[in-house]
């Protein structure tokens, strides 16, 4: 039901925004925005509702793509004998299950076609067989035609091609040229039906979500913002940097952060002045950029500043020298400038000066920030490529080499935990293998903490 599609959205969101449980916390933007993709400036969390819808539309799809299946048998029976579930009218009491069910049809029609095989269960003027976006039925040239007429009457059964006498008879003539770019296959095989936003021509629930989410969104709901800062924001979560940094840097674009001028705007009782240098107001841009400690800290940095170009009273000027401007990159896969984790030290000498009275020294953050950003590229150095590993059999036979494999069982209500740890050779095949058990550990961490042990002894041997 939609409350319990409301109910959700909103526990989410209140998980998402709260930090310290069972508070509320501030919700910085609309709900609709955080669930906007990441390369459309959200974060990409799904809306319930029309992701309900999807799945909804995945079980109406299954109804007409295999109507010989027994569910598809038994709410024929019942609701559309004579008709088909896209083309029905009301139906009195209806179940519970089929209100839902049918509450999708109208994102169903936006992307089903009827695919012409034989055109006997296809009806010229109801089903949607026109290859149109979306798909439609065929229109009339005259008002007087026959209600019941199928597709395969417009197929020349000597030839088994479109009979394009009888379509300049009755149907438009913009449809004739669509429909003469149908390939057909006049067989005895059943009509089916094809999904206009797949490759593959099938349903799948992504797509619906997609259909939901962008072509039945109302248009009072679309907000257009001048100018966009969509790149600026999109960019962020393609950072080299944590993920916990990306999103820092998204909110700070966002303006979705607790500096004083937000929370006044809010009508939160605090004071507009910087926490750290008495300023009259604290904005983002103050807060990261322009203080007097993060202006050192940007100041000691290896990023490049200039009085006229970096940093300036702009959070997205600045966000768009350290994205793009500084080093003319579009990709940032060659960019090992440390500015992520000198924003997020920044922000956090920020909070540390508000909440504990701590001042940090920039020289300080910046050398941490800058053996942060080398550790976190020298650690990415040493993971393995692992999708080069699987197109190389000889990698793939050498990285087999000296594989220790370890795990522990723990249940609170056994007596004792179990380990096991399995050596194999550089073919795969195992070699040796052990298993033991012990009285129980406190937790199931300690339990793994004892295979792993256990097994670094046993290998040691």
């Amino acid at each position: 039901p939609l409350e319990i599609c409301e109910n959700l959205a909103s526990a989410i969101a209140q998980f998402w925004w709260s930090s310290n449980p069972p508070k509320r916390g501030i919700h910085w933007a609309k709900w609709g925005k955080m669930c906007a993709p990441r390369e459309e400036g959200g974060i990409g969390f799904r809306m319930i509702h029309e992701f309900n819808l999807a799945l909804l539309a995945k079980q109406l799809w299954r109804l007409v793509q295999f109507p010989d299946s027994l569910v598809a048998r038994v709410l024929r029976g019942r609701y559309y004998r004579l008709s088909s579930p896209l083309r029905m009218g009301a139906v009195d009491n209806p179940s519970y299950v089929w209100t839902s069910i049918t509450a999708a049809r109208k994102l169903l029609l936006l992307g089903i076609r009827s695919k012409v095989h034989s055109g006997y269960e296809v009806n010229v003027w109801e089903d949607h067989w026109i290859p149109s976006t979306p798909a439609r039925p065929a229109r009339a040239r005259a008002p007087a035609v026959n209600p019941k007429m199928i597709v395969s009457s417009l197929i020349n059964p000597a030839t088994k091609e479109w009979d394009v006498r009888i379509l300049e008879q009755y149907v438009d003539e913009e449809d004739i040229l669509m429909i003469l770019s149908l390939a057909i296959s006049p067989t005895h095989r059943r009509d089916t039906f094809c999904w206009s936003y797949t490759k593959n021509g099938q349903y799948t629930v992504k797509s619906g979500y997609w259909v939901a989410t962008n072509l039945m969104r109302d248009e009072e709901d679309l907000e257009i913002l001048q100018p966009s800062i969509t790149k600026l924001q999109a960019f962020a979560w393609k950072v080299n940097a944590p993920q916990k940094i990306c999103h820092l840097i998204w909110q700070l674009i966002s303006g979705q952060v607790a500096v004083t001028r937000n929370l006044v705007r809010r009508n939160m009782r605090c004071d507009n002045y910087c926490p750290r240098c008495g300023a009259p107001e604290e904005t983002v841009t103050h807060a990261i950029f322009e203080c007097p400690p993060a202006l050192q800290a940007w100041v000691l940095s290896s990023t490049p500043t200039s009085a006229e170009i970096f940093p300036i009273p702009s959070i997205y000027a600045n966000m768009d020298f350290l994205f793009w401007r500084k080093n003319s990159i579009l990709e940032p896969e060659d960019d090992r400038d440390p500015y992520p984790w000198i924003i997020w030290y920044i922000w956090k000498a920020r909070n540390d000066k508000l909440f504990r009275g701590i001042d940090r020294d920039p020289l300080e953050l910046v050398r941490y920030a800058e053996g942060e950003c080398q550790a976190w590229y020298n650690a990415r150095e040493n993971v393995p490529n692992l999708p080069n590993v699987q197109n190389n059999e000889e990698t793939q036979v050498l990285s087999l080499s000296n594989i220790c494999m370890v795990d522990g069982s723990w249940t609170s209500t056994a007596q004792f935990s179990g380990m096991g740890w399995v050596w194999k050779d550089t073919l795969g095949k195992i070699q040796l293998m052990g298993s033991r058990n012990l009285r129980r550990r406190e937790t199931s961490l300690h339990s793994e903490l004892e295979a792993l042990k256990w097994a670094m002894e046993s290998m040691l041997q």
